[in-house]
């Protein structure tokens, strides 16, 4: 059984305190700066206590699950 991730803090993935990012290529940064829909290409877990990166995901049902219910990371 796969040990589950935590940060520093103690929380992971599917705690409230964990929130979804997503990152874009530098052609979608642009096409969201010009009011435009684009495609993440990657899901980023992140605590809000303490900053930490959990984990991160480019699966394709996971970046289809988070598209739109996230905030943006560079």
């Amino acid at each position: 059984m796969k040990a589950e991730k935590r940060c520093k803090c103690g929380n992971s993935v599917g705690d409230p305190m964990v929130t979804a990012k997503t990152r874009y290529t530098k052609g979608g940064y642009f096409w969201l700066s010009m009011g435009f829909s684009s495609k993440p290409t990657e899901v980023v877990f992140q605590c809000q206590k303490c900053g930490e990166i959990i984990d991160s995901s480019t699966e394709e049902f996971i970046i289809e699950k988070y598209r739109y219910n996230s905030d943006i990371i560079k």
